[in-house]
């Protein structure tokens, strides 16, 4: 008998719906796999804008810090009824000196902390004062029956070292045993250094001088400004760097001189004059020659230097109203600063300034800072 033979069933698949299933969660798959890179890339731009935002937001914020402080004139001793600010010194940022009219003296000892201290003046004011260091002051005192005395803040009180028959307008003080003091223009025109021990007088016609070292001393007299180098006086004639007269009947002349450095001189004075005064005009002096640096306002003479800190120059100055100015002198510019003051020096080390006012004659004497 033939054995049947049995074909081996083959297992049963169901192709047909495996692809069309594989084909629906593909589709499914896709789908999801869109859908989340959709969301991820709506996530990311959120994201991306959020960090935007705060970026815009960070910076704004980083610029609104760094963006700088605009410098300003604003009080910082204010004395009801004492007159005038005759003369103002810095010794560092928040200590220094104020002179009101009839001898008063104030001390800075902050910010806008001040204090009376004795004074040995009286009936008069202060021309000029200067300083090495807080505990080396010195003051030019001007008495109303005449002359000047010269007085020294030693940190602890003030004495009068000297009294000249003349007045003395301007002071460089390099030490405590080395000082120059300068006469006016007019009633004691002069230069004079003292050593610790006496007193020597370098020139006697010369005046409103300034010093950086006792081999660097400048002054002047009408149109001549003359360097004294420890041995001799050696004088330039700058008449030619005036402007050229139109109708003026005052020939031009110096006022002040003020050294910074053997390259760095500054000396301002006075063009052709006539009822009103004459233009402001500085000078500048770069280690070789004078040049004319600029030419400003009308006005009568210029009284006090200081430096600006950034390679200027504040400068007060008589106008033809007796109406005392503030002036600034800044890369070829020299302008009226608006600010009504008698003295003006600078802190050193900074940008920065003090002002004596001058309005205020018998209400309220106001010192500013320029910061």
């Amino acid at each position: 008998m033939k054995k049947k033979l049995f074909r081996r069933k083959q297992p049963f698949t169901r192709r047909p719906c495996l692809i069309t299933v594989s084909r629906i969660e593909a589709e499914k798959i896709g789908a999801i796999t869109v859908m989340k890179q959709k969301l991820f890339r709506v996530s990311m731009v959120l994201s991306a804008g959020g960090a935007i935002a705060a970026a815009v937001l960070s910076g704004a914020q980083a610029a609104s810090a760094a963006t700088p402080h605009a410098p300003s004139w604003h009080p910082v001793l204010s004395v009801p009824g004492g007159g005038v600010t005759e003369a103002v010194v810095a010794t560092g940022k928040t200590t220094g000196w104020a002179f009101l009219g009839n001898g008063a003296a104030y001390q800075r000892v902050g910010a806008t902390a001040w204090k009376k201290v004795a004074f040995p003046g009286g009936s008069g004011y202060v021309d000029a004062a200067a300083a090495s260091s807080p505990s080396n002051v010195w003051a030019a005192f001007r008495s109303a029956a005449g002359g000047s005395q010269v007085d020294r803040w030693n940190g602890k009180q003030w004495a009068v070292v000297k009294s000249f028959p003349g007045e003395v307008t301007k002071l460089s003080v390099l030490g405590p045993n080395d000082v120059w003091a300068f006469g006016g223009a007019s009633g004691g025109a002069g230069v004079f250094h003292f050593n610790g021990r006496s007193w020597a007088e370098v020139s006697s016609t010369l005046h409103s001088g300034s010093a950086t070292s006792d081999r660097d001393v400048w002054a002047c007299s009408g149109t001549q400004l003359a360097h004294y180098d420890g041995r001799k006086w050696t004088a330039t004639g700058v008449a030619g760097l005036f402007p050229a007269s139109s109708g003026g009947r005052v020939a031009p002349s110096l006022t002040g001189v003020l050294a910074l450095a053997p390259n760095n001189v500054f000396a301002v004075g006075v063009g052709w004059a006539g009822v009103g005064g004459g233009a402001a005009v500085v000078l500048h002096f770069n280690g070789h020659s004078w040049s004319r640096a600029a030419v400003g306002p009308t006005v009568i003479g210029v009284e006090t230097l200081a430096s600006d800190g950034k390679g200027g120059l504040w400068m007060t100055s008589d106008t033809h109203q007796n109406y005392m100015v503030l002036l600034h002198y800044s890369a070829g510019q020299l302008v009226n600063a608006n600010e009504p003051f008698m003295s003006v020096a600078s802190i050193p080390g900074t940008a920065e300034a003090l002002g004596g006012n001058a309005t205020g004659v018998a209400t309220t004497p106001v010192v500013y800072q320029y910061s």
